[in-house]
């Protein structure tokens, strides 16, 4: 029970971001935007390091309320939020004009590929002809469910995913299955787009050669073993680094995209919305496609 954010520690603020809210939470209702620097939760202020802290401030009892204050420019906002139990609700789907397909990823969350699967499925059934995946402000979650996404496109054979720990010792993922996806497809990253995400969108570009839109991804391309102390504390320690099938570095480069288009205004994570300059530039790119 909570108000539904992601976040991320942004060390040159010293504050917590939000990196998304999730679909229909509590947050996203009353306003709370991805970017937001939270500053106070309930009063009390909270740095970037105490994101554990600010994290169990703001959960709580469902119908309670909880206070969020954030930085937004240079605009100081308050929200008041009513906790509820939040669903992720991770993949959504539906179909645009042209027949291009739309598939949203906020999270890879345990099942995440299964439904995407199914997602994809509902969506052939309707005659779709190509394919937008959308990876906005997704923080990332679970590499295996990304990998496991990629899959679905990529050949038979080929490398997923490299890691590399401190002695340079590699280790190599490749594809066991026949791709399922055929059709064009076309992908949306931003600043945002981070760890788990920056994989699937590594392997999409190198590997498929599908064109990313949007802005830079966040660059956090590392594997983290948390230890339990006999005193009982925790250690967190960066065991591995991520590369793409190119051996292309994520962790603090991320992932540049073929078309770097800016948001020219705020839009309000629906599809439809025709505001939307990274997703009108995908429809545009993919309608092309199909006609030649």
């Amino acid at each position: 029970v909570g108000i539904g954010i992601y976040m991320v520690k942004n060390t040159e603020k010293d504050l917590v971001q939000v990196l998304s809210p999730i679909r229909e939470s509590p947050a996203e209702k009353a306003g709370i935007k991805a970017g937001d620097l939270i500053t106070k939760v309930n009063g009390v202020s909270y740095t970037a390091d105490q994101m554990s802290e600010m994290a169990n401030t703001i959960k709580g009892e469902e119908g309670s309320k909880v206070t969020i204050e954030v930085l937004r420019g240079e605009q100081i906002l308050t929200f008041e939020v009513t906790r509820e139990k939040v669903n992720t609700n991770p993949v959504y789907s539906e179909k645009l004009e042209n027949d291009i397909g739309y598939l949203e990823i906020t999270s890879f969350d345990e099942g995440v590929a299964e439904d995407f699967k199914a997602k994809y499925e509902e969506l052939a059934k309707q005659n779709i002809k190509s394919l937008i995946i959308d990876l906005r402000n997704n923080g990332g979650g679970l590499v295996s469910e990304s990998l496991d996404i990629a899959e679905t496109m990529v050949e038979k054979g080929k490398t997923l995913l490299i890691t590399s720990n401190k002695d340079k010792k590699e280790e190599i993922r490749k594809s066991t299955q026949n791709p399922i996806i055929d059709i064009p497809v076309v992908v949306l990253i931003n600043q945002n787009t981070a760890s788990a995400s920056e994989i699937l969108a590594g392997i999409l570009k190198d590997d498929c050669n599908y064109k990313i839109i949007g802005t830079k991804s966040y660059g956090k391309g590392v594997i983290q073993q948390l230890l339990t102390l006999s005193n009982g504390a925790g250690l967190k320690i960066t065991v591995e680094e991520y590369y793409t099938p190119n051996k292309t570095k994520i962790n603090k480069v991320g992932i540049t995209p073929d078309y770097e288009i800016l948001l020219e205004t705020s839009i309000t994570r629906e599809p439809t919305d025709a505001n939307d300059t990274q997703l009108n530039k995908a429809k545009e790119i993919l309608k092309a496609k199909i006609e030649n």
